[in-house]
């Protein structure tokens, strides 16, 4: 999945389940260690968000709805609380052509 599409993806699972509201997106390498995020943690590429709702409302069909559009997503409760994690690239490390190609070190 391109960033673009990523972007697309979480739009849309936002507006088909508007309860969501996304509390983290993008983060430095600093701000993901203060999160106890892993290393290769897809927030740090900008491809992966969190979404919130008030007291867990939706969060199981929210998942559904985030794997429908392409999504990896899991609701858990590490960090911030009980959470929707979405990304839109598979676990573990990203293949390098992936990284050539968007990455820019942003």
């Amino acid at each position: 999945m391109t960033p673009s599409e990523f972007d697309a993806a979480c739009r849309e699972l936002v507006r088909l389940e508007p309860y969501l509201s996304e509390t983290s997106g993008h983060r430095t390498v600093a701000r993901n260690a203060q999160a106890g995020g892993s290393e290769v943690s897809k927030h740090l590429l900008g491809m992966a968000r969190d979404f919130a709702s008030d007291e867990g409302h939706g969060l199981q069909a929210a998942e559904t709805t985030a794997e429908e559009l392409g999504l990896w997503a899991v609701v858990h409760d590490a960090g911030s609380g009980n959470h929707l994690h979405c990304q839109g690239l598979p676990v573990g490390l990203v293949q390098r052509w992936w990284l050539a190609k968007f990455n820019r070190g942003e």
